[in-house]
């Protein structure tokens, strides 16, 4: 009569079924209480003398079921034995707040895990190629920079293909790397062929020191392209010219031009193909070759000056905490760009002012300072000055995550984020309520 009990000790399911699970409980005690009511209403009428077909019809008029009605005629007419056990409003009341609280405490551990120590790593991620068809391969740059005063650190990587919807993992792939100051890697992820169109999360989580450092991106897989033909005006497979040549008909002689426009080739034809010999060596191809130096091609043989130490960019955080301004003149004297660019951005973090961010030059650090600040200072309107979308969304997300903000969920501009945050919003909501 009363369902089968609910456990949620016992079960693996998310805290998402024990929200459902409980509203069915409750809904089965309401309809067993209303459906008493409309027994004893009738009844009474009856022993006042009022015909059964004018209670019936009266019943209908104010939107009582005609399945209601009969039922409760059939058990006033030709009552049923029951086995029941007859509780009291307080106690079905004090049943209906445990299960509402076993709910509510199941979904609260489940999205709000003890929180970990402050990361001593920080892990960003900017899409290269993110929409592809199945059978091929995402790209990203995968940037670790490390924020602590370790020298070195050995991380494991891990990269993982998600299903939104069902959070299942569709592919993997891990790696171990080694990390000083900071480290931009560019990277690949392989999709399986058998892969269904539509939108997937690209997740990456960094163990090191038993700590964890993770950030996502969205991506798209496509249905597969057309198969190539001889007909389909275009030129692809390996053909000379739109559909003619190679394994597709001869093309029909024309002048052809083998200029390649690459400065560094010799341009010839022999036999009536185009020859473009590599000019060895070649200033202007971005590769200092053997026979170059500095001073014949400046361009290809830059001198790279040698990287800051860690220790340095340590010590001139901890005299930004007391001194910012012989902080700022310390970063000054650093000559490689990024470097002098996080020296600001860590300014910045110590001084919690984000006037710091607009001094600096590379757009991913400016970001980077702006979002490493907005979560210092617990401030999301700071998320609304990172130039890039991802980064952007990425900002809100934590604070979504960290700190159950979902006022963020209006700000975030992709929409596979926007719809987790928005369905994390409402199981909230609906937690808060049973509680």
């Amino acid at each position: 009569m009363w369902g089968k009990p609910f456990h949620p000790e016992k079960s693996k399911r998310s805290p998402k079924i024990y929200v459902w699970q409980s509203l069915n409980t409750i809904n089965e005690i309401y309809f067993l209480m209303a459906s008493k009511k409309v027994v004893g209403y009738m009844r009474g009428l009856l022993q006042k003398g009022y015909d059964i077909s004018a209670i019936k019809n009266t019943m209908l008029k104010y939107g009582y079921s005609s399945k209601d009605i009969d039922e409760a005629v059939s058990e006033i007419y030709n009552p049923t034995i029951r086995h029941e056990i007859h509780l009291g409003n307080t106690t079905i009341f004090a049943i209906m707040f445990i299960v509402i609280s076993v709910a509510g405490i199941s979904f609260f551990l489940y999205y709000n895990p003890p929180k970990g120590p402050a990361k001593l790593l920080d892990l960003n991620l900017e899409p290269v190629k993110t929409d592809i068809e199945a059978g091929q391969s995402i790209s990203f740059v995968q940037e670790l920079s490390n924020q602590g005063s370790s020298k070195r650190f050995d991380v494991s990587v891990m990269q993982e293909i998600l299903d939104p919807k069902t959070f299942k993992v569709i592919t993997h792939k891990s790696e171990t790397r080694a990390i000083e100051t900071f480290t931009s890697t560019p990277t690949s992820v392989l999709i399986p062929p058998e892969t269904p169109t539509g939108d997937y999360i690209l997740r990456v989580i960094v163990d090191y020191d038993n700590k964890k450092a993770v950030a996502t991106l969205p991506i798209k897989v496509a249905s597969a392209a057309k198969k190539e033909t001889c007909s389909d005006k275009i030129q692809n497979q390996n053909e000379e010219g739109v559909d003619c040549g190679g394994s597709c008909v001869a093309c029909k002689e024309e002048n052809i031009d083998c200029n390649d426009d690459d400065s560094c080739t010799s341009d010839l034809m022999e036999d009536g193909k185009c020859i473009n010999n590599p000019i060895v060596p070649c200033c202007g191809n971005q590769v200092c070759e053997s026979q170059e130096t500095p001073e014949s091609c400046s361009s290809d043989c830059r001198e790279i000056p040698q990287e800051v130490p860690t220790s340095t960019l340590d010590d001139i955080k901890q005299i930004a905490k007391a001194n910012p301004e012989k902080a700022l003149q310390e970063c000054g004297k650093i000559e490689i760009p990024d470097i002098k660019d996080t020296c600001i951005s860590n300014i910045g973090e110590a001084q919690q002012n984000k006037e710091y961010c607009t001094k600096i030059q590379n757009s991913r650090i400016k970001d980077l300072c702006y979002s490493n600040i907005a979560k210092i200072a617990n401030d999301n309107s700071l998320c609304s000055e990172i130039s890039s979308d991802p980064r952007r969304d990425s900002c809100y997300m934590t604070f979504m995550l960290d700190n159950d903000d979902y006022s963020v969920c209006d700000k975030i501009t992709d929409k596979t984020f926007k719809y987790q945050c928005e369905s994390l919003k409402q199981l909230h909501q609906i937690s808060q309520q049973s509680s």
